[in-house]
């Protein structure tokens, strides 16, 4: 195997960590979080999760090989629980000193920002190893889907925060005129 086809297999793997273990992530989100609407975002957000695994069958059948992803595919489903995805996101709970249902919402907030971001990261990485218009198209599609929910966590996050977006243009000047 080349270093590329090496770097491949692990977006594969990492890929796959995320579709097993975003669901339980987002599940324990929601029990993170001490408001009853971030809970049902969160609950939604993990049922949406569980509708990824064809278009990642699709992506990297043709990238790795249909029998090399099938490969890959039952050895992630076989070590699912608890998922590298999970483990990670609560080691840093821990690590920013709290414990699993002491953290609140905000934190619940950044984490799913944060595995969003990856995820995110993961597909326009693997975008290089693949000239198939066909699936350089849906690599976008998911990117876009991604960024859709990340997009939608930074809007909930503000609003928890009771803060605003950023401005691009000015809104106002300071003298008065329009």
């Amino acid at each position: 195997m080349t270093h590329i086809d090496d770097k491949v297999i692990e977006l594969a793997r990492t890929a796959l960590s995320f579709d097993f273990g975003g669901e339980h992530f987002f599940r324990h989100a929601a029990e993170m979080t001490q408001n009853p609407r971030g809970q049902a975002m969160f609950l939604r957000l993990a049922e949406q999760e569980t509708g990824r695994m064809d278009d990642l069958h699709t992506l990297f059948g043709a990238i790795v090989g249909e029998d090399e992803w099938q490969r890959l595919a039952a050895e992630a489903a076989a070590n699912a629980h608890p998922s590298k995805v999970a483990t990670d996101m609560e080691a840093a709970v821990a690590l920013r000193g709290h414990h699993e249902v002491v953290a609140d919402d905000t934190q619940a907030l950044r984490l799913a920002m944060e595995m969003e971001r990856r995820v995110i990261h993961l597909f326009k990485d693997l975008a290089i190893y693949t000239e198939d218009p066909v699936i350089i198209n849906l690599i976008g599609k998911m990117v876009e889907q991604e960024c859709f929910q990340y997009d939608s966590l930074q809007a909930q996050l503000d609003s928890v925060l009771n803060v605003g977006l950023w401005l691009d243009t000015p809104e106002f000047r300071m003298d008065a005129k329009y």
